[in-house]
């Protein structure tokens, strides 16, 4: 028994060290084998990202999620990050995360917003972002997001148009916007703005002009015109003071108005000639029709306006026992886009003696609306 248990014993032992009596070395294969099952085991490592939620208005991105520390064991501080897209497939970074210390199962929640490429239709949180752990589970470090309409899909803006009409200013132009409340429907992704073109100031008439809004990234356009016309008259010229001295025979004098007073002047037309744009109302003495002079003892009829009334015949007289006489003329001046404007001059004969007229008021009127009771042609002349 004592023996066959040695032999047993010896068999054994040889098996075990071989023919040499030593143990097998190990080969190449068996530590290969060895360093992947050490690699394998474990590292009590493991961030994941939980709670993830996200909307977009706009290309404006609210997310909220939280990075967890998986494994009971603390966690050093890493770097979490947020993509629109997928990261290394045309993803964009929008940011990063500094994520503190964990302790075992601490989560780190954080919310963040950004703005997000226009069209974005997913949001992606990935923990540990540079690799800083080697972690039991790799998988968990990425969430995502996918929304169900891509993120602030552009709308075109609307231009809207109305032709307009503005009086001219003072130097015949007018400005005028043609925007009839273009707008943006979705305010992205801006700024809005609106383009005229010419801009102006215009000129008188009418001018085409386009409108060009923009939201940043799309444009639309419209067209209306800008209408300018003259509405204001124009402005009468200044007295010329023209003086007639009194001759033999109290004979008459033609006066044309544009001896009486200056040109007028128009914001649109310049300097208006009076001869073709003005038209006499009324012309008044402040004499009597009747009134006895030195040169001719009476005569009658001392104001006669021609038909076009562009001139008027008066009297080159005065009475003789008066101050001198002076002839008013009225008169009426119009631009080409028929504004008129009323104007006024005189032309005086010098009383006795040479001495200057001086305007004692309207006794007698020739022409349209003049004062009650001085169309009366005196008592003398009605008896003759």
């Amino acid at each position: 028994m004592t023996r066959n248990h040695g032999v047993s014993t010896l068999t054994a032992l040889f098996l075990l060290a071989g023919c040499e009596g030593t143990l097998p070395e190990q080969s190449p294969a068996n530590i290969d084998m060895e360093v992947q099952r050490q690699e394998a085991k474990e590292t009590g490592l493991d961030l994941s990202v939980v709670d993830l939620s996200a909307s977009c208005a706009a290309t404006a991105l609210t997310l909220s999620a939280a990075i967890k520390n998986e494994r009971p064991t603390g966690i050093g501080n890493s770097t979490a990050a947020v993509y629109a897209g997928t990261p290394g497939a045309g993803g964009v970074r929008l940011g990063t995360i500094s994520v503190p210390w964990l302790v075992g199962g601490e989560s780190f929640p954080f919310s963040l917003s950004y703005t997000v490429p226009e069209g974005t239709t997913k949001v992606v949180v990935v923990a540990d972002e540079d690799g800083t752990y080697p972690e039991d589970d790799e998988d968990n470090n990425f969430a995502s997001i996918d929304f169900e309409m891509p993120c602030a899909t552009n709308q075109q803006p609307v231009a809207s148009c109305q032709s307009v009409t503005v009086p001219a200013d003072a130097a015949c132009q007018g400005s005028a916007s043609i925007d009839n409340g273009s707008f943006d429907p979705d305010g992205f992704p801006g700024p809005f703005s609106v383009e005229q073109s010419p801009a102006g100031p215009y000129g008188l008439g009418t001018t085409s002009a386009q409108l060009r809004v923009s939201d940043g990234a799309a444009t639309s356009t419209c067209s209306a015109n800008v209408t300018v016309v003259d509405v204001s008259a124009p402005t009468p010229g200044a007295n010329r003071g023209l003086v007639i001295q009194p001759v033999l025979g109290s004979d008459y004098v033609l006066v044309p108005l544009s001896d009486c007073a200056m040109p007028a002047v128009d914001n649109c037309g310049g300097e208006l000639d009076l001869d073709a744009s003005a038209r006499i109302i009324r012309v008044t003495s402040d004499e009597s029709n009747d009134a006895l002079s030195l040169l001719r003892l009476l005569a009658c009829d001392d104001i006669k306006l021609t038909p076009d009334r562009k001139s008027a015949m008066v009297r080159a007289e005065a009475a003789l026992l008066g101050n001198g006489r002076v002839y008013n003329f009225t008169y009426s001046v119009q631009d080409v886009s028929g504004n008129s404007a009323i104007g006024t001059c005189n032309v005086k004969v010098p009383a006795l003696l040479a001495n200057p007229a001086i305007d004692s008021g309207v006794v007698y009127c020739q022409g349209d609306n003049c004062p009650s009771g001085s169309r009366f042609p005196g008592l003398l002349c009605s008896l003759l």
